[in-house]
């Protein structure tokens, strides 16, 4: 057993709130004023699925990256909302603040694919610049293997190498133009739209999609919380959609 400001005091010390974009609503989500924590589950996205796992698992505590709330509420009428509530389910979640972290969602991203030591660009961006010419079919069959993925969505595939890359777990098209002027040759991200792929000139863009480029984040929550006296499930998600 462990207590909830304890937990919720270590995932701030790593992304603080006052990190957050002005728009997100990291933090509480549900606040019961429950003191002491037995088991969490961590996960990307709170759904109604999320809900009866924790129910199953006996969690008091759900730890998510994308927050339950992002306006203003006057009243609760979500079934699954209400049936945390009755089950005494806590939520908090962690989302722009751990996205720009060190050692964050899109740093960890970047971790994974084997690459170090990055620099930042626009808050949101991890890059690596290379002196050498670095193998692109390499890089794509990584990526396939890491996120279990039969095939990745592409813009400019036709390139052989590449000196610089560039990371955005998430939605980070909107940064497309800024990275091709100062010169990455490949981006990875997610949720790239028809008409953002047309405004890549050279630079190749990988899409992972906004499920696999954050769904390490449940990685990031359990490395926090290893050493902290709780059980921790990461939840079972898929993506909104499937391929048929």
């Amino acid at each position: 057993m462990e207590k909830v400001n304890k937990i919720i005091k270590r995932i701030e010390e790593f992304a603080p709130l006052t990190t957050m974009q002005a728009w997100d609503n990291s933090g509480w989500q549900i606040n019961l004023g429950i003191e002491d924590t037995k088991k969490i589950l961590v996960a990307l996205d709170v759904t109604p699925s999320t809900v009866d796992e924790a129910i199953d698992k006996k969690c008091d505590l759900i730890l998510s990256h994308h927050p339950v709330f992002f306006t203003s509420i006057k009243s609760i009428h979500s079934p699954y909302i209400i049936k945390a509530i009755q089950n005494n389910i806590q939520i908090y979640s962690a989302h722009t603040n751990l996205d720009i972290a060190q050692g964050g969602v899109s740093e960890y991203l970047a971790e994974k694919c084997g690459f170090k030591d990055l620099d930042t660009a626009f808050e949101f961006i991890k890059y690596k610049q290379f002196r050498k010419e670095e193998n692109f079919s390499k890089l794509i069959s990584t990526l396939k293997t890491i996120f279990s993925l039969p095939s990745v969505r592409v813009v400019n595939s036709k390139r052989k190498t590449y000196r610089s890359i560039a990371f955005c777990s998430g939605s980070g098209a909107e940064y497309i133009q800024d990275l091709e002027k100062i010169g990455i040759d490949v981006f990875i991200t997610g949720d790239l739209k028809h008409h953002q792929a047309l405004n890549a000139n050279k630079m190749t863009i990988i899409d992972l999609g906004h499920f696999h480029s954050e769904k390490i984040v449940v990685e990031i929550f359990e490395n926090l919380l290893k050493n902290e006296d709780v059980e921790v499930f990461a939840a079972v998600e898929k993506p909104a959609w499937e391929l048929i």
